[in-house]
């Protein structure tokens, strides 16, 4: 009875000794403690310097960093400008260059192991399994014209292309007009609207031309899907797109340039997406025979410019804005704009032919 005693007793002096000790060499391990401190701040800062080092490779190949390595960086440079203050203090503190211990030395040896502790933790979070991913393509934003000019003729196409894709039963949608009239500006501005306002989670933009590659096609729907097709053949990578289409809500597909009749599905857009309502196509053609083989639902002609609108759009293009310089041009300007033989577009392409001629 009485060894248990004794064992009981020893066990809380223990208790009671092992926190004076902990305690005591705040006042007496100063110059240790400050050792351990130095080491482990150059510790941390190379854990940085190699983050640093793979954030600027990762953005060279525009990878989007990871958020975590974000939040880790600015609280690795935060407690590093917190430990540099300390250690100016340390230096300027008259009662660091003597052997007495004072309250003062304790809290600043308290205050030095506490920040010892955090730069271990933080830079053992330095290892990263995932760094960073590949960033999200701008998509239809990249293709998006700047200063898109709207006039009469264009507000009605505009208005009815916004309308069929706000209309469950259509899934389909032709737009046709002579080339050069704006549809591709046009249906650019209608996908960004469309992304912007929530009428669907993604719009991806393509264009056929008369040579209609196929396996072109699918790469750049593949690029502005966010990944990447494996598979050798042109069926193989249209049915891994039709998986890709098929992960999305609702999403917008812009098949710019058609020339001729071709099977949507060979690319990847199967009638099922677009029957469900998870998938609308716009197609642009410059005749609408291309709209009708193409089974379009709603077809909707872009008229072009008329002569007001267009003189506005040459002004516009030319930066032509002085009084007397329009004077002496507008009489040559307009007549040769008669004996054209295209008329002008809100896209600036045909105003472009027009001008150097």
């Amino acid at each position: 009875m009485a060894e248990v005693g004794i064992s009981v007793a020893a066990k809380g002096a223990e208790y009671l000794v092992q926190p004076l000790i902990h305690q005591g060499q705040y006042l007496f391990c100063g110059n240790k403690i400050l050792k351990s401190l130095e080491d482990k701040k150059q510790e941390l800062i190379l854990t940085q310097s190699n983050v640093l080092i793979g954030v600027e490779e990762a953005k060279r190949k525009t990878e989007r960093i990871e958020d975590v390595v974000e939040k880790w960086s600015t609280e690795v440079q935060s407690l590093l400008e917190e430990v540099e203050k300390l250690e100016q203090h340390i230096k300027a503190n008259s009662c660091f260059q003597v052997w007495c211990p004072t309250w003062r030395r304790y809290h600043l040896n308290k205050r030095m192991v506490k920040n010892t502790k955090m730069m271990i933790e933080v830079n053992n979070k330095g290892n990263f399994k995932i760094f960073a991913r590949f960033a999200t393509l701008p998509g239809i934003y990249y293709s998006s014209t700047e200063g898109f000019t709207f006039f009469e003729s264009t507000k009605l196409a505009y208005a009815q292309l916004l309308e069929a894709l706000q209309d469950d039963g259509i899934y389909r949608i032709g737009l046709y007009g002579i080339g050069g009239s704006g549809k591709t500006t046009l249906v650019t501005e209608v996908g960004k609207t469309a992304k912007e306002s929530n009428l669907f989670d993604g719009v991806v933009a393509v264009t056929v031309s008369q040579t209609q590659n196929i396996r072109n096609i699918q790469g750049q729907m593949a690029d502005m899907l966010n990944f990447k097709l494996e598979e050798e053949t042109e069926e193989g990578r249209a049915q891994r797109l039709h998986m890709r289409l098929k992960q999305e809500k609702k999403i917008l597909v812009i098949v710019d340039d058609v020339w001729g009749e071709f099977n949507l599905k060979d690319i990847g857009i199967a009638f099922d997406i677009c029957h469900n309502g998870s998938c609308k196509v716009i197609l642009t053609t410059r005749r609408k025979r291309v709209c009708t083989l193409m089974d379009c639902q709603k077809m909707i002609m872009l008229k072009l410019l008329n002569e007001d609108e267009a003189w506005a759009l040459f002004q516009k293009h030319a930066h032509i804005d002085d009084q007397s310089s329009l004077s002496l041009l507008n009489s040559v300007a307009r007549e040769k704009m008669r004996r054209t033989t295209h008329s002008y577009s809100s896209s600036g392409k045909v105003l472009e032919r027009t001008i150097y001629s």
